[in-house]
């Protein structure tokens, strides 16, 4: 009966009923669809983070990553990338050789850090040779080639088939340095990234560090990032006397990017359940008092206060609830189109890439999240019919009827 009574009673005022729907309709899409696009934000800067840059995980000497020394080098590095190729779970595996240094040309100099890699093994990992914009991936027939940003290319004025200097400390400390010639340029979305790294041949770095056929670290990329505890427990069992780290561990930021990001998108529908809140609470607090006489006769009729109470929470209830199912299906429309056709705010590209995002967005809702926000709009709902009840309760029959 009070069920009747109060799905009847919202429509007695159509207009202010429809704007309540409306406004949890286009309040819900909103918080929505801007944590899917948060989501999307994240997701893809992990994806190109492990694609492109770091990979699943990676092994080095137990002291490499605390100094960056190239002494500290893998001494049965091929051996161990020979083995780790084997296994089914891993996708892309590559060695390679590190050094901090230098590179310089007649406009300037910078500091860099040099990546030795062996051409095919990182063709299949980073796919680099697919993020060059000018020239041509290293050769095998020729010797000392380099790969570097357009960034850098444009700090220190250079172009393809230029030279330029590397320096940088071998492994006994003295200072060496080669002549490379730019083969290419590579232009990634990560530009702090493209602002560090260039890349040569391993066989062209090796002999200069003083670590001929050694490598100081093996780049491992995974089958799907859900192997990624397993394959890593597993070779720290084979290989105990080696540092072995996950993406995580290699850039704690990326994890915190993600408690926090998760944290964020919570916040901000929170902030928006909370502004529908106050908006749907003045406005039942508003229909409580137009109709002031006329709970005041129910309760003189003998209607209990609890039913009272009851009803006015239905009909909020009923008007937050009937703008949720279309506030999701825009939400889910919304979503579903840009996953195919994606956000591009390309006008926005070097602001994103100056953080290492993509400035195409393709926006993603975990089903965990959605869960979460329907019990947020749950909570919501109540807290905001308890205020206008309340009110009602307070009412007293006998004022109410002279009203």
């Amino acid at each position: 009966m009070l069920t009747k009574i109060a799905s009847r009673n919202i429509w007695r005022s159509k207009k202010r009923s429809l704007t309540i729907i409306t406004a949890v309709s286009v309040g819900l899409w909103a918080g929505i669809f801007m944590m899917a696009f948060y989501n999307g934000m994240i997701e893809q800067r992990i994806n190109s983070a492990i694609a492109d840059e770091l990979s699943h995980i990676q092994l080095h000497h137990p002291e490499f990553r605390k100094e960056y020394d190239i002494k500290y080098y893998l001494p049965e590095g091929r051996k161990i990338l020979k083995n780790i190729s084997k296994d089914s779970q891993i996708k892309a595996s590559a060695g390679r050789i590190i050094i901090k240094g230098m590179i310089a040309s007649a406009s300037g100099s910078s500091g860099t850090t040099i990546n030795g890699v062996m051409p095919a093994e990182e063709k299949a990992l980073t796919n680099l040779s697919g993020k060059i914009i000018k020239g041509n991936y290293f050769n095998p027939n020729k010797t000392n080639e380099i790969i570097l940003s357009e960034k850098i290319r444009k700090r220190l004025k250079l172009d393809l088939n230029k030279k330029t200097i590397l320096t940088f400390q071998d492994k006994e400390g003295n200072l060496a340095s080669a002549a490379f010639r730019i083969t290419a340029i590579y232009k990634t979305i990560n530009a702090p990234y493209d602002d560090s790294n260039v890349f040569v041949k391993i066989t062209d770095i090796d002999s200069l560090a003083g670590i001929p056929n050694a490598i100081n670290e093996i780049a491992v990329l995974l089958q799907s990032n859900q192997l990624l505890d397993e394959s890593q427990k597993n070779l720290k069992q084979k290989f105990s006397k080696t540092e072995i780290k996950n993406w995580m561990e290699i850039s704690p930021e990326l994890g915190l990017t993600i408690s926090v990001g998760d944290q964020m998108v919570f916040i901000f529908m929170g902030i928006i359940l909370l502004a529908l809140a106050f908006g749907i609470v003045n406005t039942m607090m508003m229909a409580v008092l137009e109709r002031t006489r006329e709970i005041g006769m129910l309760l003189a009729l003998g209607m209990n206060k609890f039913k009272i109470f009851m009803m006015i929470v239905l009909e909020t209830l009923f008007l937050i609830l009937a703008g949720c199912p279309v506030g999701i299906l825009l939400a889910f429309a919304t979503i579903a189109f840009t996953q195919q056709t994606g956000i591009d705010l390309s006008q926005f590209s070097q602001a994103y890439s100056s953080f290492g995002y993509s400035s195409i967005i393709y926006p993603n809702l975990t089903a965990r999240q959605l869960g979460i926000v329907m019990l947020l709009v749950l909570i919501t709902a109540l807290c905001s019919a308890l205020f206008p009840a309340r009110k009602a309760l307070k009412l007293n029959p006998a004022e109410s009827l002279k009203k």
